[in-house]
């Protein structure tokens, strides 16, 4: 039964998130797409900094069933709150299966699109097992809600200073700081972990941070580059990458999943190799890019 509701949470929101991006796309104008992109994820964010800590102190202290019984009272909040307020947008014609997929033939779309299944793929690879991660680390119980918060932080500080960012210097320039910065804190924790004592809870709060910064400062950049790429099929190219973000975190939950035997340490590092073949994926298909546009 678990199984079968945590399926059933997980198609509402693979249903949910592209029609929010898709509404804020088409509610903001394109000078300011990306940071309307990014009040959507905020929401995603803001959550994470706030959930998913809320989560673990209300299981800590009650009960798993608690918790999950709060994020249901909150569902049928927010389902109230966007009946009541959310303004009325027109729908477009019913779209086909066959016009979804079509777009996938367009070579710009066909380039950019794998960068969201690698970028979530490798934040998640070590972010499943996070409490085996602090554990490696040797991070205190009377610590890991501060450090989940933490990690929650910096996705919301992140996510806002993508939308922020894609807008004045291009999705090309956040995105390759996103996974340089992916890289290099999740190599310094798996080192952490692997060699060093136990550090203190500043700096491995700051790297945990940095971590959910640069997981969540791709979503903004990548969907703008998406749109930009097919600006007629908006709302057919958002839910494509959402469909490639969830993807990417099956991906790399799998990874994870077969690594984490091994010690913490392993998907740590993975998940910083897998950041920087993101980098690497983003400068060649850059660079193919502006090509064919010269062409």
């Amino acid at each position: 039964m678990l199984v079968v509701t945590r399926v059933a949470a997980a198609a509402c929101a693979a249903a949910y998130t592209p029609n929010a991006g898709a509404v804020a796309a088409a509610l903001a104008g394109p000078q300011t797409r990306a940071r309307a992109l990014a009040v959507v994820i905020g929401g995603l964010t803001l959550a994470t900094a706030l959930g998913v800590p809320i989560g673990h102190a209300v299981s800590a202290s009650l009960s798993w069933r608690a918790s999950l019984a709060l994020v249901g009272v909150m569902s049928f909040v927010a389902a109230a709150g966007v009946f009541l307020l959310m303004p009325s947008v027109p729908t477009g014609m019913v779209v086909t299966l066959r016009r979804r997929l079509a777009v996938l033939r367009r070579p710009r779309v066909l380039l950019v699109l794998p960068l969201t299944i690698l970028g979530m793929a490798a934040c998640y690879t070590p972010y499943a097992f996070t409490l085996d991660v602090l554990d490696a680390l040797r991070v205190p119980d009377s610590a890991l809600t501060f450090m989940l918060f933490a990690y929650g932080a910096g996705a919301f500080v992140g996510n806002y200073v993508s939308g922020r960012g894609t807008d004045r210097v291009g999705p090309v320039a956040i995105l390759a700081g996103t996974y340089g910065l992916m890289a290099v804190s999740l190599g310094i924790l798996a080192w952490f972990a692997s060699e060093q004592p136990a550090e203190t809870s500043l700096l491995l709060a700051f790297l945990m941070a940095c971590w959910g910064a640069s997981s969540w400062a791709q979503s903004p950049a990548q969907q703008h580059r998406l749109i930009s790429s097919a600006p007629e099929e908006a709302s057919l190219v958002v839910a494509l990458n959402s469909s490639c973000i969830y993807l990417g975190m099956s991906i790399g939950t799998a990874i994870g999943g077969q690594l984490v035997g091994h010690g913490a340490v392993v998907p740590l590092a993975c998940g910083g190799g897998l950041a920087g073949l993101a980098f690497t994926y983003l400068l060649v298909t850059t660079a193919r890019l502006q090509t064919s546009l010269s062409n």
